[in-house]
């Protein structure tokens, strides 16, 4: 029977555990506190607060300095103490559902959306864990602060899943959960591979530690102690790193491949876009998605092959597929009336502001114009490759805050500026309200507007302080005066 470490230590002191937290403030009598050392905060300077709250057990990285009163446990590794105690603490809530697991640079929240609505269209529950939100059955739990919650979250958000009658749960899986083993314990039963481009390298430093980090989910797929049934790979084989991860594991578990250039098990081919939806055949059947651009077409071929390697009927994809109508702010059209184009789009690095160019760019018939900034204490090298790209894409640019955090908006800003020495096309406008709505007063008859780089997100990290922003909610309400 499996048992962790930190719970069999509560039990040989005849603990009674009522809960697990990293956060101090949330220590209530009987919890297990585990202090975290992250980035911005030491959770052993908050170990007296959780003692005086209640907490019943101490985990730490760190030694014990004093005696606090309470139990302490001393952990060599607290990012698997943690995994290992939530999983045994919430019931090993995983075995009995249907995991589904996207990992990649770029489509994890549209496939996970898309996905969610075929299994929909196929009666099955569903709960998702991902960038945007968590929820279960359609209804939203909480907003997702993570890609990928902590472990100590994640199980107790599998245990109201499951709790919830969902038989299946749609992850994305970031790099950093996979790294830090936010997901020890769960086994999947499909894993999903988008793609690999530049991003957190702040984190991985090199691209080879970045796959690695990747490969991790694809290792849980083919590991012998994973007893789920008819595991499957779903796999990008126009992605090179795809082609590795196939090489890798062509011999280890079961492989199927998407793609529109290389060889594949599903292909799509006649492809149809336009400003509204797209629509193409995948191996000779219609189909049709309410996203716009190719690299959609990449994430529905994710979907539906990953369906249908789970026995889901070829009529339930399509019409799963069709009923999306969108995915919050990814190239999210708000219209309220007005006699130009306005999308409000995630594109937060080089590759994917590039991708939001290309989409719209057959449609031209105006000017295109773009608001974006880059967000601080994240990888600075891919600062200039987007003034670049912003400069030569577009009519015009808007160069705004993102979400700054703690860096000086003006290094990110200068860093920006780089890659955009000898173009005249672009103002500096730091309110990013102000900038969007400079370009929204700009734009003319058939003008395409590109407000980028927060997508879901309603907030808007400044220093410290998080305030409400929402992009797509300053568009309405400029333009609803004039346009509604």
């Amino acid at each position: 029977m499996f048992k962790s470490d930190v719970l069999a230590y509560a039990a040989q002191h005849n603990l009674t555990v009522t809960g697990l937290t990293f956060r101090s403030q949330e220590v209530q009598e009987g919890s297990v506190f585990f202090a975290l050392k992250g980035a911005n905060a030491d959770g052993n300077l908050f170990i007296p607060e959780a003692v005086r709250r209640g907490a019943a057990l101490l985990v730490s990285a760190q030694p014990a300095t004093q005696n606090f009163g309470v139990p302490f446990f001393h952990s060599h590794d607290i990012d698997k103490d943690m995994a290992d105690a939530a999983y045994e603490f919430y019931g090993f809530p995983s075995d009995n559902l249907h995991m589904w697991g996207i990992t990649g640079t770029k489509g994890k929240t549209s496939i996970a959306y898309l996905l969610e609505s075929i299994l929909k269209t196929a009666g099955r529950k569903i709960g998702v864990l991902g960038t945007v939100n968590y929820r279960a059955n359609g209804v939203e739990i909480c907003k997702a602060p993570n890609t990928t919650p902590a472990a100590l979250t994640l199980f107790k958000l599998l245990a109201q899943m499951k709790q919830e009658n969902c038989t299946d749960v749609v992850m994305e899986v970031s790099s950093h959960a996979l790294e830090l083993q936010r997901v020890r314990n769960i086994w999947y039963d499909t894993a999903i591979f988008t793609n690999l481009q530049r991003d957190h390298l702040d984190f991985h430093q090199t691209f080879e530690n970045y796959f690695a980090a990747k490969v991790k989910l694809f290792e849980n797929l083919a590991d012998p102690a994973n007893l789920k049934p008819n595991r499957v790979a779903v796999i990008n084989a126009d992605d090179p790193y795809g082609q590795r991860l196939i090489a890798q594991f062509k011999e280890r578990v079961k492989i199927v491949t998407f793609g529109l250039e290389m060889q594949a098990d599903f292909k799509a081919e006649n492809i149809q876009e336009f400003l509204t939806h797209t629509a193409f055949t995948v191996n000779g059947v219609p189909m049709k998605i309410n996203l716009l651009g190719k690299h959609n077409v990449y994430n529905a071929l994710a979907a539906c092959a990953a369906a249908h390697a789970n026995g889901i009927d070829l009529q339930d994809i399509v019409q799963g597929l069709a009923a999306l109508p969108g995915v919050p702010g990814r190239m999210e059209r708000v219209d309220v009336g007005q006699n130009f184009f306005t999308y409000v789009d995630f594109a937060y690095t080089n590759e994917s502001l590039q991708r939001a160019f290309d989409t719209v760019r057959p449609f031209k018939k105006g000017r295109i114009l773009l608001v974006f900034g880059c967000g601080g204490q994240r990888d600075r090298t891919k600062r200039p490759l987007m003034g670049r790209t912003a400069c030569q894409e577009a009519d015009y640019v808007f160069l705004t805050n993102d979400n700054p955090r703690c860096e000086d908006p003006k290094q990110i800003f200068d860093d920006i500026l780089t890659g955009m020495q000898g173009c005249t096309n672009y103002i500096i406008e730091p309110d990013r309200k102000a900038a969007i709505e400079r370009a929204l007063q700009e734009a003319q008859q058939e003008d395409i507007v590109i407000i980028a780089g927060k997508g879901h997100e309603d907030y808007q990290l400044i220093g410290t302080e998080k305030r409400h922003f929402s992009d797509q909610e300053t568009v309405r309400a400029f333009l609803g005066s004039k346009y509604v």
